[in-house]
């Protein structure tokens, strides 16, 4: 799994507003640098908050008012309409070519 999306499932399963520190995530040890890259592309897309927490050091947490496109970006591949889209389409040329 790409580190955005895990990045996301984690602080998805936390609960609404609960801040976390990017360095407690699943993974961000074995590779910081690309966390910490994913940290900030989701930061600048606003899909993430951040602030400081008691100890001043970064936390983030999942935009609320984002939180369909989070939803989006966390959907099966098998779920996304586009995908469907193809499958119906290959399924209707391949009933023209039965008839």
């Amino acid at each position: 799994m790409s580190p955005k999306k895990t990045i996301l499932r984690q602080l998805s399963q936390t609960g609404a507003q609960q801040y976390t520190r990017p360095s407690s995530i699943t993974g961000f040890s074995s590779a910081p640098d690309k966390y910490q890259k994913a940290v900030n592309e989701l930061l600048s897309a606003r899909l993430l908050e951040g602030r400081p927490d008691e100890e001043g050091h970064m936390a983030i947490a999942i935009n609320e008012h984002r939180r369909k496109d989070v939803d989006r970006e966390l959907r099966p591949v098998w779920a996304h309409p586009a995908l469907w889209a193809a499958v119906v389409l290959i399924a209707a040329v391949g009933a023209g070519l039965v008839i």
